[in-house]
């Protein structure tokens, strides 16, 4: 047997197999083909379908969220519809104001001048006065508090000494609302009210005063009488002076010079000091001794009487502390210095007793305290230009007499010039 014989069938068992061998790699690579065609497809349509479900999915979600805020907007309306129908329950705490509208509504004359310490044509014309100022407006919220009831418990606070819960509970409004009425009530009678009711007498009305003390006390050149009281205060939180002692307290020295009608005329208040009533000094502040000097001329044409414990001044007549070695005619002029200081003194317990405020320790700030200070004085003047009655059970005794009566007649005027000039010399 040939070689050829022996290799032609492996040749060509090979040659079989070899393109066995291709076409079958052929298919995998056909089938490998097919597969990735499909998984690209696959994928694509996975892709198409998150896009959409995403797509889906906001316009849900945007869906949802237009119809919440629609259901929230018509649930705001219809709240806000029915709330401005109904009273507001949220800003309001129950309390009755039967006193004010029931009550003080039907008060005497004297029954309401007890209570306010104005009478009830003084308290219109207050409202109407300060109506511009005090009056407010209502809200969808809140009614105002009525200009009658803000003048109303303002004076009823300054007429008793109660605190501002009082207040409240009388008129049925919060106490904050208590204390921005009072506030408020003495800003603007400050403003609008102390310029005409508490003012320097022009010249006109200082010859006035000058010939009533010197026709009822036979006092020469006196256009005023100076007195002061003390406000007492709590302890203010920026003040660190220690107490001095035990007797001690913390006040405020209010002067006031009063003409021959008992009106206040000039008013003047300290800074908060240590006050002991066994300390006899009074001062004087400086820029109302200024306005002193300059009311009664540098000429000196002019005085003002005041206590013994004030200091000498070429502007203030004060009677002599040394009682043993006085003549006859300075013991005269003391007398009639007393008699006429009584004015004053008068003057001072009709204001303390219409407004009681003035005799406890008051515990607001020190400037509302000097604020509601002058007020009263303002209210004071008020009152007796309108003939308000002050009752004497304000002031705990019957009301003092204007004293008419003098051992110094009229026809010793020229004397009592020349004691008058002794003493403001000896002053000097």
């Amino acid at each position: 047997m040939e070689a050829a014989d022996v290799f032609l069938p492996v040749i060509a068992w090979c040659r079989t197999r070899q393109s066995q061998d291709s076409q079958a790699e052929a298919r995998r690579q056909k089938r490998r083909l097919k597969l990735l065609a499909f998984q690209r497809l696959r994928l694509k349509k996975l892709r198409e379908t998150w896009r959409l479900r995403e797509k889906v999915f906001k316009r849900s979600k945007l869906r949802r969220l237009c119809s919440h805020d629609a259901w929230m907007k018509a649930i705001t309306h219809q709240f806000l519809r029915d709330h401005r129908r109904q009273k507001p329950k949220v800003w309001l705490h129950p309390r009755t104001s039967d006193w004010w509208e029931n009550t003080a509504a039907t008060f005497t004359d004297h029954e309401w001048l007890q209570h306010f310490r104005v009478s009830r044509e003084t308290f219109s014309y207050l409202c109407a006065t300060l109506n511009p100022q005090l009056k407010r407006q209502d809200t969808n919220y809140r009614l105002c508090i009525p200009l009658e009831k803000r003048v109303a418990l303002t004076l009823y606070k300054l007429a008793h000494p109660c605190d501002y819960r009082t207040v409240a509970d009388l008129f049925a409004v919060g106490v904050a609302s208590v204390c921005h009425c009072v506030h408020e009530f003495c800003t603007v009678v400050i403003e609008v009210l102390k310029p005409q009711l508490v003012v320097t007498p022009n010249t006109f009305q200082l010859e006035n005063i000058e010939e009533c003390f010197h026709h009822t006390y036979q006092i020469p050149q006196c256009i005023g009488v100076l007195d002061s009281m003390n406000i007492t205060i709590s302890r203010p939180p920026h003040l660190n002076s220690e107490k001095p002692d035990r007797e001690s307290y913390l006040a405020i020295l209010f002067q006031a010079v009063v003409d021959d009608k008992g009106l206040f005329w000039d008013l003047s208040m300290s800074c908060p000091t240590w006050v002991n009533d066994n300390n006899g000094e009074l001062l004087v502040c400086e820029d109302f001794s200024t306005r002193m000097h300059n009311v009664c001329r540098t000429d000196n044409s002019c005085v003002v009487i005041g206590d013994a414990g004030y200091p000498s001044k070429n502007w203030l007549l004060k009677p002599s502390t040394n009682t043993s070695g006085l003549t006859a005619e300075q013991e005269l002029l003391n007398t009639q210095i007393i008699a006429a200081r009584s004015v004053a003194h008068y003057a001072f317990e009709r204001l303390n007793g219409r407004w009681r405020c003035l005799s406890r320790r008051n515990d607001c700030n020190v400037e509302i305290v000097k604020d509601m200070v002058e007020t009263c004085c303002v209210l004071h003047n008020l009152c007796e230009k309108n003939n308000d009655m002050c009752l004497p059970d304000w002031i705990g005794q019957e009301p003092l007499q204007t004293v008419d009566e003098n051992p110094q007649k009229n026809g010793d005027a020229e004397s009592l010039d020349d004691l008058l000039q002794l003493i403001q010399d000896s002053a000097e």
